[in-house]
């Protein structure tokens, strides 16, 4: 009886977190006009990044420049205080051709937290496409795929949109390689069943506690070769992200290897040995 209301409890709360996040979690209103947004996505496109240069370099892959500028404007430009970067997409790019290519398996299945406006989850589904695999990408995230919202967007001004509208020119590449999850990763990762996880990428809450759950959840699911990413792996801002990949790496035996975009962005993709 005790359980059965616990569990209760549980469940009213986490809708009420759920709900939270289906209703305008970026606003009501938009946050600057589509020029706004334009000018900053063409001061992020127009910085050189050599380190991640020298990783395209080193793993044989780059992905289409303009392919990527396009996706960034749509879900990557945002009006906030910190610096935009986006070079993550192309490192994500990068590491699953290269998966693909030296593994060679049939059907790759790839783990993403934080889904967010859905852009990491269309470089690696590109990824996919371009190397000729099959596979797919489950990313979670709190934030709805089939609410109407804005998305601190530039096409905010048109009014609000679905995640899948407002990524409607990606629609065939989703269909084939992304399914969308909805509800905390803690929870919603735990209940799923995955016998194997080729590629993960945690970057929900930037939490140690958050990281290690979500890890938990997917550890004994990696073999060697498999691969692990971290977005934020950057001391001073997200120092619970560097204590938690630092541990994983450590006790679970992954190679770590630090790419420095910027001062402020630095990313840790891990290999397991």
């Amino acid at each position: 009886m005790f359980d059965r209301v616990v569990d209760q409890l549980l469940a009213r709360l986490q809708a009420t977190v759920d709900h939270r996040y289906a209703a305008a979690p970026f606003g009501t209103s938009p946050h600057a006009p589509a020029e706004e947004y334009r000018r900053r996505w063409e001061d992020a496109r127009a910085r050189a990044y050599p380190a991640i240069d020298d990783y395209e370099r080193a793993s044989g892959d780059a992905i289409d420049a303009t392919w990527l500028h396009q996706l960034a404007l749509l879900t990557q430009i945002t009006i906030k205080q910190s610096e935009l970067c986006y070079q993550h997409g192309r490192l994500l790019y990068s590491r699953v051709r290269r998966y693909v290519r030296e593994r060679a398996h049939d059907h790759l299945t790839i783990v993403e937290t934080g889904t967010a406006r859905g852009f990491s989850a269309l470089c690696m589904a590109k990824a996919l496409a371009d190397s000729g695999a099959t596979g797919k990408i489950i990313t979670f995230d709190v934030l709805p795929h089939d609410i109407a919202m804005l998305w601190n967007s530039v096409r905010d001004a048109e009014g609000p949109r679905t995640r899948a509208e407002l990524l409607t020119d990606y629609a065939d590449l989703l269909e084939r390689h992304v399914i969308f999850h909805c509800g905390d990763t803690r929870r919603e990762l735990a209940m799923m069943s995955f016998p194997r996880i080729h590629v993960a990428m945690l970057d929900s809450v930037h939490t140690y506690d958050h990281v290690m759950a979500e890890y938990d959840a997917i550890r004994g699911r990696q073999q060697p070769g498999d691969v692990l990413f971290f977005d934020d792996y950057t001391p001073d801002a997200y120092p619970g992200v560097v204590k938690a990949a630092d541990e994983i790496c450590q006790r679970w035996g992954y190679r770590a290897e630090v790419v420095t975009a910027a001062p402020k962005r630095r990313y840790l993709i891990a290999e397991k040995v």
